[in-house]
């Protein structure tokens, strides 16, 4: 029974105007122990009937028999099984991965074919040797002279141990000394297997042929018997064994680092896209989960970067409390005078000389800013302080004094003292920054506090009363001297005097409690409006006015007579740090005040609005980066069609090659994700940037934007390995010579 047979076998190229022909009505049989030559001219068909023998190449008419079988029904996974059973393959173009050793060439074979994993190592020095390529074993394939490079590929064909070896011009590319040492070797390698050598120079092969096939414009014009083989050796099928995942773990990573250079681009690569897409993801979490939280109006002075703590029973804090609290993950420091923050107080920054003024939103410490944040310097002393660029008033070196009170109301400003500034915050944010030797000095401050508390709230009451006239809110003024009458409108037109009456007056205090009073017995001069006059404003006598405030403020006096508090200022990098501390703290034990991160009414719909947004903008930028991605990947990946080719012809399937592709693509995001995080970890020190917007990363973040990068690179593998078995082994081979 022949191993091989082929039966009216047709085989044509076509193209988009011509049909031509490869060979036609070919009938002939291969067996084991044969050493046939294939000879003819250029284009008579020597090529198309190797390849289609081989399982390269299809056919369209015919029949070719495997043990008497058809294959005409053959998928591209059963041609996938035939060639890693049943055949070795050597080219004119070598067709050897370059990439590779020699020695890795080799093994490649023997791994794919399953050879024992404990004799491999031997078997393929063993088959190095035998072609004289011992010393140079471990040398890239790119790096080996014509002959070298045939003589690895014969190596790698041996290590298969298939029965059918086909050499497709294998001595084309060679001069004569070595074109015979090839031959030798085919020669030597032919006992009990079949080897089929297609040539145009028949006398480099008449000394081993036993039989000799001519060719002419694709038909068979010769088929001579030279040698009879006097013991037929019966042939049998091979059971091909499956190459399981380990194995190809060990080809990614083989290939990983067989390329380093296009390796390392392609990481590099991966790396700036992650990075980028990982610090869009983060920011726009930072933007949800911070999106409508308010400032707390019992601490209006406390960012985010701050979080308050005492003791439910109001006591001192021990030592041991304050150090448990400076060992918590996410504490930067501890500042036990609390007070020299200002928590409670509405405080303004003005010039000396009266020139230039803010209005403050926070007090922060200066170990909350880096060097690249600012321009100047960090403040050390007790009196140097950074101040915020939005105050553009001001520069470096200027002194400037902080009160609480409005500025044009010096009657009601108390000031906390005079600083000098070294430094301009660069970002948009109404923050001073104290030194530490500030914050952390011993003194005693209350007694101001309360003067300033105290002025706040009394500038709170003034400034909002109002009582209703004529169905509007009218607000009430302090007359500028004593008045014969209690309220006056003071405008145009004729005067009213209105005696005994009522009215009932509102305000608010600092920390917004309404406060009501009815006053009765009222006089009330009223100016009825003409036509081009209407009331400028509402005066009421100055004792009237002052006991009114008095008697509100004896109504509020907790929010500014306040007992000495013992709270420490928890210094933090941000929301999620100061979330996490809330978490970690003992609220049986202790309270914990985080005024930053105080929920608006309308928190969860802008939450949801911002969700929305962020999906939509991150889509996008998906896209934008997937088509960067692709471009760069796919041009890489065509680059090793070449490669792929090889791993096909010398038995690998598309199953395996997938599973090959998808491991490659999946390795490279996980060591990319890695290398990116350890990047941005380190990174987030010194740029501030990434410092607030890391952290806000859960667990389940990194899993979505793992699996994102991971499935990314699967679907690019599958779309590749799905391109190229598009293609016969010869096209892709042919496609990539081309390139």
């Amino acid at each position: 029974m022949s191993i091989i047979r082929l039966d009216q076998v047709a085989k044509y190229y076509k193209s988009e105007e011509t049909v031509s022909v490869g060979m036609k009505k070919i009938s002939l049989s291969f067996d084991l122990g044969e050493f046939v030559a294939v000879t003819g001219e250029s284009g008579s068909g020597k090529s198309t009937l190797l390849n289609v023998i081989s399982g390269l190449d299809g056919y369209e008419d015919g029949e070719l028999y495997l043990f008497d079988e058809e294959t005409s029904h053959y998928t591209i996974a059963d041609w996938e099984r035939y060639r890693g059973a049943y055949i070795g393959f050597v080219f004119q173009n070598y067709n050897i991965i370059d990439s590779y050793s020699v020695y890795q060439n080799v093994m490649l074979a023997l791994e794919i074919q399953g050879y024992p994993k404990k004799d491999r190592k031997k078997r393929a020095f063993e088959l190095i040797e035998k072609v004289g390529l011992t010393s140079h074993r471990h040398h890239k394939a790119s790096k080996l002279s014509g002959g070298q490079k045939q003589r690895a590929v014969i190596a790698r064909a041996l290590a298969k141990d298939c029965p059918v070896i086909v050499a497709d011009e294998p001595t084309g590319n060679l001069d004569s000394q070595s074109a015979t040492q090839i031959m030798k070797l085919l020669h030597e390698i032919s006992e009990g297997k079949l080897v089929i050598v297609v040539t145009h120079d028949y006398d480099q092969v008449k000394s081993y042929a036993t039989r000799k096939i001519k060719m002419h414009d694709g038909e068979v014009v010769e088929d001579k018997v030279l040698h009879k083989i006097e013991h037929p050796i019966e042939a049998k099928p091979v059971e091909l064994k499956k190459t399981s995942i380990w194995t190809l773990f060990r080809f990614a990573i083989r290939n990983l680092f067989s390329t380093p250079k296009k390796t390392l681009f392609l990481l590099i690569m991966q790396i700036l896209v992650i990075s980028v897409f990982t610090l869009i993801y983060t920011d726009q979490m930072k933007n949800i989960r911070e999106r409508g939280l308010e400032q707390s109006q019992i601490f209006p002075n406390v960012p985010e970067t701050r979080v308050l703590i005492e003791k439910r029973d109001g006591s001192e804090f021990s030592i041991s409390e304050i150090e448990s609290f400076r060992n918590l993950n996410h504490v930067n420091e501890i500042y036990e005078h609390s007070s020299l923050f200002y928590n409670e107080l509405d405080l303004t920054i003005q010039g000396l000389n009266g020139y230039g003024y803010g209005y403050i939103q926070g007090t922060d410490s200066a170990i909350s800013l880096s060097e690249s944040e600012i321009t100047g310097r960090i403040p050390v002393a007790i009196d140097e302080v950074v101040i915020s660029s939005y105050w553009q008033s001001f520069n470096i070196g200027d002194t400037i004094e902080l009160y609480n009170g409005y500025y044009y109301e010096e009657a009601n400003q108390v000031s906390f003292g005079q600083f000098k500034v070294v430094g301009i915050d660069n970002q948009d944010r109404h923050i001073i920054y104290f030194s530490d030797a500030y914050l952390k000095q011993d003194i005693e401050i209350e007694e101001q506090l309360d003067i300033s508390r105290y002025e706040n709230t009394r500038s709170s009451i003034s400034y909002q009363m109002t009582f209703d006239y004529e169905s509007a809110s009218v607000y009430i003024e302090r007359a500028y001297e004593s008045m014969d009458v209690d309220i006056m409108f003071v405008g145009n037109g004729e005067q009213t005097l209105l005696e005994d009456q009522t009215i009932e007056i509102n305000t608010y205090s600092s920390t917004g409690i309404k406060l009501e009073k009815v006053l009765t017995g009222l006089t009330v001069i009223v100016y009825a409006e003409d036509e081009n006059s209407y009331y400028k404003r509402v005066m009421m006598d100055q004792v009237l006015y002052d006991q009114l405030v008095e008697d509100f403020l004896l109504e509020v006096e907790f929010e500014y007579m306040l007992p000495e508090r013992n709270m420490l200022s928890l210094s933090v990098t941000g929301y999620y740090q100061g979330n996490q501390i809330i978490e970690e703290v003992d609220s049986n034990i202790y309270k914990v005040y985080y005024p930053a991160n105080i929920s608006s009414p309308s928190r969860e719909v802008l939450v949801f609005l911002s969700g929305l947004l962020a999906i939509v903008l991150l889509s996008l930028f998906g896209l934008f980066l997937y088509a960067i991605v692709h471009a760069v990947t796919r041009n890489v990946m065509n680059a090793r069609k070449k490669d792929f080719a090889i791993y096909r012809s010398i038995g690998a399937n598309q199953t395996s090659l997938a599973k090959l592709v998808v491991i490659e693509q999946v390795m490279m995001a996980v060591i990319g994700f890695g290398l990116t995080l350890v990047i941005l970890n380190v990174l987030s020190s010194s740029i501030p940037m990434i410092g607030r917007t890391l952290p806000y990363m859960e667990i389940q973040d990194y899993i979505i934007l793992i699996l994102a990068f991971v499935l990314f690179g699967l679907w690019l593998g599958l779309r590749f390995n799905k391109k190229v078995f598009k293609q016969t082994v010869i096209e892709t081979l042919s496609a990539s010579k081309g390139e």
